[in-house]
């Protein structure tokens, strides 16, 4: 069935990151998608999450794309969602990786006395 080729080709822009191809040929297909309520903005979550863990920074005009997002005001909705600002440069600062980054102790397990016979031989 055609159908279900298109929706596996669709899959796979998504598994790969071709948003901007996804949202082109998804708009060729209205019927498959026009039954399932909150399609678009679950897959714009998707692609949010994909944008916060790939960039720090990015353009507004990407982002736009990168959303499939038609109406200029509406990247207000998810920056807003998602707590990025949008900067007098057009550029959308998302949160830094050292914000995201959790730290931890690292407790080391070699003792000296175990290592010291094979530090000896290198000499």
């Amino acid at each position: 069935d055609n159908n279900i080729k298109t929706i596996l080709y669709l899959s796979e822009l998504l598994e790969m990151c071709q948003f901007k191809t996804f949202w082109k040929d998804i708009n060729k297909h209205p019927s498959l998608t026009s039954c399932v309520v909150g399609f678009e903005d679950s897959i714009r979550k998707f692609v949010c999450h994909v944008i916060s863990i790939t960039y720090q920074t990015i353009e507004e005009s990407v982002l736009q794309e990168l959303l499939g997002l038609v109406d200029e005001n509406a990247i207000r909705k998810w920056t807003d969602l998602h707590g990025w600002k949008i900067g007098e440069d057009n550029m959308v600062y998302l949160a830094s990786q050292e914000e995201i980054i959790k730290t931890r102790n690292i407790t080391e397990k070699i003792h000296m006395e175990s290592i010291a016979s094979i530090m000896a031989q290198c000499f």
